[in-house]
Parts: structure tokens; C-alpha cells; sequence
């Protein structure tokens, strides 16, 4: 491995690392500790992706580490339900993982990216259960179609779609005088 490696990743971890920072605190409500695992996991995975070429030359690679960061909360999710819910050790380890290379460049990522939400809506999204939450951020934030969101997250895409429905009827509540006081309302 050549350090030029090392040092093109490192400049690109210290690139996106504000932005990974964001990501994080909106999937975890603000948990700096946890904020601050699921970045290094992210930056320790995407080194490994990088390293084994998974990185596409021209993408954006703050987009492709914040799915990197997604993929991985998503993962530790899916677990935390499945113990919470009583399956065994082997029904953990037989599920699949979702790999590092998942890329998508352009979108919402982006803007999400280049950009903090108002403090108002990070709230309003925090305050919605996990479930809400993650499908919310996975559709509306991250431009997932409502196909991919469901396979993400290992449920049908009725489920996906119910739930996007309940998630932005209660951040049009809560947000409500958000939107008068910016006219949107």
C-alpha cells in the first residue's frame, strides 16, 4: 500500500468529516458518543473500500461515505430490533450485510451534504420513533426510491410507504409554525 493512498484518503476524511458528524447526530438524535462511533466506523469502513477500489473516481466521496455511515447505523438497527425482539444468535449472523460500494453521487445526498437542516426540522426529525425516522431520512433525505429504502431496511414496500405517511404527517405537525413564520404555511 502506497501512502499516497493513505494521504488521498485522509484528505477526503477530513473533507467530509463535518458533514459525517451531521449525518450521524440526525440518525442517533444527538448522541455524541454514538455520533461519534458510527463516524469512525464509517471512515474505518470507507478506508477499506477505498483501499480495495470501490471508491468511483468522480463520485462524490462525502455522498458515499454518508451511505457508508447509513448502511452501517441501518446494520446496527436491524440488530437491536432483532435482540430486542427474542431471535437467536443465529438468526443474526444469517443476515446479510449491506456493502460499503452502495454509491450514489448526486441528489439530495448532496444538498444534505453541502448543508445543515434548521435546527427547527433536526428537532422535529428527532423526535420521530426510529422506525419514522430512518425511513424518512432514507427516502426524503438520501433520494432512495421507496424500492430501495425497503430493501435497505428489510420490510415490504407498504410498509415503507405507511410509514413515510405517518413520519411526514407528524413533522407537518410539529412543524407548523416553523412554516408560518417562513410564509410556507
Amino acid at each position: 500500500m502506497t501512502s499516497s493512498l493513505r494521504e488521498d484518503y485522509a484528505h477526503v476524511a477530513r473533507r467530509c468529516e463535518t458533514s459525517l458528524i451531521a449525518c450521524a447526530r440526525r440518525l442517533v438524535r444527538g448522541d455524541d458518543d454514538r455520533v461519534l462511533d458510527l463516524v469512525q466506523e464509517a471512515l474505518v469502513r470507507g478506508y477499506e473500500a477505498f483501499r480495495a477500489g470501490k471508491f468511483i473516481a468522480g463520485g462524490n466521496p462525502c455522498a458515499w461515505l454518508a451511505r457508508i455511515l447509513t448502511n452501517h447505523f441501518i446494520n446496527e438497527w436491524r440488530r437491536e430490533k432483532k435482540w430486542s425482539a427474542g431471535v437467536t444468535v443465529d438468526d443474526v449472523t444469517a443476515g446479510g450485510e449491506i456493502g460499503p460500494e452502495a454509491t450514489r453521487a448526486e441528489g439530495a445526498d448532496v444538498a444534505l451534504l453541502e448543508g445543515t437542516l434548521d435546527e427547527a426540522l433536526d428537532r422535529a426529525l428527532a423526535s420521530l420513533p426510529d422506525a419514522l425516522r430512518l425511513t424518512v431520512i432514507l427516502v426524503d433525505i438520501q433520494d432512495l426510491s421507496y424500492q430501495e429504502a425497503a430493501e435497505r431496511l428489510g420490510v415490504p414496500l407498504g410498509t415503507v410507504r405507511s410509514r413515510l405517511a405517518r413520519a411526514r404527517f407528524q413533522l407537518a405537525e410539529r412543524l407548523q409554525d416553523w412554516g408560518k413564520e417562513r410564509g410556507l404555511a
